[in-house]
């Protein structure tokens, strides 16, 4: 569930929740106008993301027990 996209109230079944262990957490996201402005910023300054490694989805496996080990620097990708 993101946002309030799905409706105000939520339906869920307390037996799995309790059993399973889930957690709920909410987060927040700003608004469109300040993404679209954003990309526009990160566009005209030429600012690119600093990609650490990128591996194939076939190795999404070691992608992830490289991102555990924190020995990254900037984003770890997945190619598919």
């Amino acid at each position: 569930m993101i946002g309030v996209l799905s409706g105000s109230s939520l339906a869920a079944p307390l037996g799995l929740v309790v059993t399973r262990q889930v957690r709920l957490q909410g987060v927040t996201v700003g608004h469109r106008d300040s993404f679209e402005a954003m990309v526009r910023a990160l566009d005209q300054h030429k600012l690119k993301p600093v990609i650490d490694r990128v591996f194939e989805f076939a190795g999404l496996k070691d992608a992830m027990a490289y991102l555990k080990s924190g020995a990254h620097y900037g984003k770890i990708c997945i190619r598919h």
